[in-house]
């Protein structure tokens, strides 16, 4: 269990660093297949609060800091005001929204045909939007990656700030897990053990796409996003 949870792990690293988002998506049926959803819930957490940190250290001299803080001003509390709705949301609907919105925004992006003004509105308004989904459904990868991508950074800096907004993201979850006796040593010990492996995808990936093109790179992302959001409306589907 622990060498396939390890495994699991480094692959969701390098998937993360690769594009930006991703990881959770593959982490979160393996974790909960072997400990079920309120332990997974926690320990993914963990993991992906130090594997984002990571990846916020090795892009360090990347990060735009400015934009990142704008993102982060509404996020963080409009993220509590998200879980509020999560017990009356109806989850699965608001799901497919989410999914659809994410690949007319890649489409766009695909056709060159997407452009958001470079100010702090932008960031604003992005955080403020990603936080509350954020809260409400646990969706934070692709929405923030989103804005992010927006931005016509290189993919180190566009990895980079995007995971530092995701850290800060993961520190408030964490405290709430802690207040909600939901954290305990052996999730924290599960969690650690996933990170390191995570930790060491996310080096890999970094140094990987260091010399990217920065147009071709931001369209694979794009691709990526499309795939990734026709996952999440035909498993939301299934179950309305």
């Amino acid at each position: 269990m622990d060498i396939v949870l390890i495994i699991v792990g480094l692959l969701a690293g390098m998937l993360s660093s690769s594009i930006g988002f991703g990881g959770g998506m593959l982490l979160l049926p393996v974790v909960t297949a072997f400990y079920g959803i309120e332990v997974a819930v926690p320990v993914c957490t963990i993991a992906q609060l130090l594997s984002n940190a990571s990846r916020s250290i090795f892009g360090w001299k990347d990060i735009e800091w400015k934009k990142t803080l704008w993102f982060l001003l509404p996020s963080i509390p409009l993220t509590a005001l998200g879980a509020y709705g999560f017990s009356v949301a109806p989850k699965n609907i608001m799901t497919c929204v989410v999914g659809v919105a994410l690949i007319l925004f890649a489409v766009r992006k695909l056709r060159g045909k997407l452009r958001f003004p470079q100010g702090p509105l932008t960031m604003f308004v992005g955080g403020s939007v990603t936080g509350f989904i954020n809260g409400m459904l646990g969706i934070s990868g692709p929405l923030s990656s989103a804005v992010f991508l927006s931005l016509d950074l290189t993919p180190v800096s566009y990895i980079a700030s995007e995971a530092t907004a995701a850290t800060v993201m993961h520190v408030v979850k964490i405290i709430v897990y802690g207040k909600l006796n939901l954290v305990n040593t052996s999730v924290l010990t599960t969690g650690l053990s996933i990170a390191v492996a995570m930790i060491i995808g996310n080096y890999l990936a970094m140094r990987f796409i260091k010399n990217v093109d920065r147009k071709k790179y931001q369209k694979v992302v794009a691709c990526c996003m499309i795939v990734l959001s026709l996952f999440l409306i035909i498993s939301s589907a299934r179950t309305l």
